[in-house]
């Protein structure tokens, strides 16, 4: 949860930080993608090192890292060193999302796998969810580096129970051979071999485009709230609790129909969902002059319903791929993931963010290109599209 809970921790502080360093919505804006761009580059290494050195060394090395990036943000002198720490934040924090995943792979299969991966899901999409309304709730009580100081005292108790709780899944007969001076060409070799693979690639693409049509949504957050809607810095709550309950729905049920329907049928009917959500939207925008919260923001929580529906199942038939290479593929899956969000949040975002038509149709756009590449990984591998 640490790596995804930190993206959008501080949202609900943005006008503060603004005022105190006098930077623009843009430059606030990139917080976002500068912690994304260091998640996405983390992603591609932490992985593949866990191939090699087993998963507890490389995220207990990656945890501490986070912890240090933390400290770096709560006592930033100016906008820029809170960018710095923020993209190392993001670097370190990538380790739980890819690490879980592999792990997992390690000790399940089949249908428990996937309801695991639900469950793993649930905490990956909760959690950027659920950040802002704490964030809200740390800024009320005090200034805004306690948000930064409540992510590092939070990162801390979770590496000291890593260190002293979790167990190696990994065994040394199972690792990758690694050496120091070779590292590019492991790395390179690892990531050939995912590539390499024309399903996978559609599948970490689909995954991808999944995540993004939500991650839309919630970097644009502080314009919905505050520009569209006219809320104040405490009403963070009133968008991501639909969120949060869509995500929960989503997650529960993929886990609970592990055993019963197919992933090809629990894919496509995620993206049925996310239809759904992107047209309510924008039949919503089209049809009311002003948004009005509650009714705003119900095809956000059919749209989070869909996409975390969808996801564990994406997630799992990636990892089946690659036994050997797990962490490899998680990597990929994660970084291609995390580049896309950081050019939603960076580019898109700010673009289409101020109204709510484009909005909803920049994630109609993401969630069609979710579904284009879904139907082609289907078309390349039949077998798994049994059932669609």
């Amino acid at each position: 949860m640490i790596g995804p809970f930190a993206i959008d921790t501080l949202f609900p502080a943005f006008p503060t930080i603004a005022r105190e360093f006098d930077a623009s919505d843009a430059l606030m804006q990139q917080t976002i993608s500068f912690y994304l761009i260091g998640f996405a580059l983390g992603s591609l290494l932490h992985g593949t090192l866990s191939d090699s050195l087993g998963r507890k060394p490389v995220l207990t090395a990656c945890l501490t890292g986070f912890v240090l990036a933390s400290f770096g943000c709560w006592f930033a002198v100016s906008i820029e060193s809170v960018l710095g720490f923020r993209a190392l934040q993001g670097f370190f924090g990538a380790a739980g999302t890819v690490i879980s995943r592999a792990i997992v792979r390690d000790r399940f299969d089949g249908a428990q796998a996937q309801k695991i991966t639900s469950q793993i899901t649930l905490v990956f999409l909760f959690a950027p969810a659920l950040a802002p309304v704490i964030g809200g709730l740390l800024l009320k009580a005090g200034p805004w580096r306690d948000i930064f100081a409540f992510i590092t005292i939070y990162a801390l108790v979770f590496l000291c129970a890593c260190v002293l709780l979790l167990k190696e899944t990994h065994p040394p007969h199972k690792r990758q051979p690694f050496a120091l001076t070779k590292i590019r060409a492991g790395l390179a070799s690892s990531f050939r071999k995912v590539l390499s693979d024309r399903s996978a690639v559609w599948l970490i693409a689909a995954a991808s485009f999944n995540f993004a049509g939500l991650f839309l949504l919630i970097s644009s957050a502080p314009a919905i709230v505050f520009t569209q809607w006219q809320q104040g810095e405490q009403d963070m709550w009133k968008l991501f609790v639909f969120a949060m309950f869509g995500i929960l729905l989503g997650s529960q049920l993929s886990g609970a129909t592990a055993r019963r329907w197919t992933a090809a049928y629990t894919i496509g009917l995620g993206y049925v969902l996310m239809l759904l959500g992107a047209m309510l939207a924008i039949g919503y925008a089209l049809w009311a002059a002003t948004p009005q919260w509650p009714v705003a923001a119900i095809p956000l929580a059919v749209y989070s319903f869909g996409s975390s529906l969808a996801y564990p199942s994406l997630t799992i038939l990636l990892m089946d791929r690659f036994p050997d290479l797990r962490g490899a593929a998680a990597s990929l899956q994660t970084c291609s993931g995390l580049g896309l969000n950081a050019l939603v949040a960076g580019l898109l975002s700010p673009l289409v963010s101020q109204h709510a038509l484009t909005l909803a149709i920049a994630q109609l756009a993401l969630m069609l290109l979710g579904a284009m590449t879904w139907r082609a990984f289907c078309r390349v591998d039949q077998k798994s599209a049994v059932g669609t």
